[in-house]
């Protein structure tokens, strides 16, 4: 599914975040972060969540999967 990116925004983005915006599904717009900036290197890294950690990891085929 292709979601449309969003008009530039006339909002300066802070030094060093090379993320962008995009339009999600109730056309709210959200920000985007490149995964190599959130995964550094690694192919696995743990998210908190209320109090739950997840994993997110890169697969053999470059695929994200998300687990509990």
């Amino acid at each position: 599914m292709d979601i449309p990116t969003s008009p530039p925004s006339s909002e300066p983005m802070p030094a060093g975040d090379h993320g962008c915006c995009v339009a999600g599904r109730s056309g709210k717009i959200v920000k985007v972060v490149p995964s190599s900036a959130v995964f550094n290197g690694e192919t696995e890294i743990g998210i908190e969540h209320h109090g739950e950690i997840y994993r997110l990891k890169i697969t053999r085929r470059g695929k994200l999967i998300l687990t509990k």
